[in-house]
């Protein structure tokens, strides 16, 4: 009768260190799909803060799909030089549903900073807040990036 129990605690035992890897996956893939809206999900991404003067330090962002306080999180890769708000304070994204400005809260949920969509599609601060911040696509190495001009990058190339 030992020898029976020995063999069926070994088979458990074998039977649970086989079935670990597989538990061990399921637990590191992702449990949800993103909560950002269809509508919105082309905001997710690496973007560049930049001033109205192009000369003057420009200020990488990120907008992901993670929930956050007031929206889905911010990530900042550095800390940005004034003027830019301080990394600390920019928690989440979220969009205005009244107007579709962007909106960078904090932890609060205080507004920080709110970019307008203006005619070329580019979001902006309020033209009469000064300084003024733009909200563009990183530059790529040749240059592109910011602005959408309408064609497409692969037919420019042939």
């Amino acid at each position: 009768m030992r020898r029976i129990v020995s063999s069926l605690q070994l088979a458990l035992v074998l039977g649970a260190l086989a079935a670990a890897p597989a538990l061990a996956q399921d637990a590191s893939a992702p449990s949800e799909e993103s909560t950002v809206p269809p509508e919105l999900q082309g905001l997710i991404g690496d973007f560049i803060l930049e001033q109205e003067d192009e000369s003057l330090p420009k200020c990488p962002i990120t907008f992901t799909d993670q929930q956050s306080i007031g929206g889905w999180q911010v990530v900042l890769p550095e800390a940005c030089p004034a003027p830019y708000p301080p990394a600390d304070s920019l928690m989440s994204w979220n969009v205005n549903a009244d107007d579709g400005s962007i909106l960078l809260m904090d932890g609060q949920r205080h507004v920080v900073m709110q970019l307008f969509e203006d005619e070329d599609g580019l979001y902006d601060t309020d033209p009469n807040v000064t300084p003024r911040f733009y909200l563009l696509s990183p530059y790529d190495d040749g240059g592109t990036g910011g602005e959408v001009d309408g064609t497409d990058e692969t037919q420019a190339a042939d």
